[in-house]
């Protein structure tokens, strides 16, 4: 499954996180790409996480949201399965 996560990154966890993102201590083996920011908010995140299960994320997932204000998750599909939900 692929998951869309949009986060608000504590602003006064930064460096804690930064320092932890770039040591290897936060597992990024899940997420597919790079995680892109809002250009009038940096602090907001879009990343795509790929995992078999909603339990295999939240076990990951765990982690990381001491660093976030807010989270939001969605379940996403390819525009493949799309066309083949939306013609039939």
């Amino acid at each position: 499954m692929i998951l869309q996560v949009k986060v608000k990154v504590k602003i006064s966890t930064i460096k804690e996180f930064a320092s932890k993102l770039i040591s290897g201590q936060l597992d990024r083996s899940a997420i597919i790409g790079e995680t892109y920011c809002e250009k009038n908010d940096p602090a907001v995140g879009v990343s795509y996480w790929n995992v078999d299960d909603i339990q295999e994320f939240e076990n990951m997932f765990s982690l990381w949201k001491q660093f976030y204000e807010t989270y939001e998750i969605k379940e996403v599909i390819t525009p493949k399965e799309a066309m083949f939900l939306l013609l039939n």
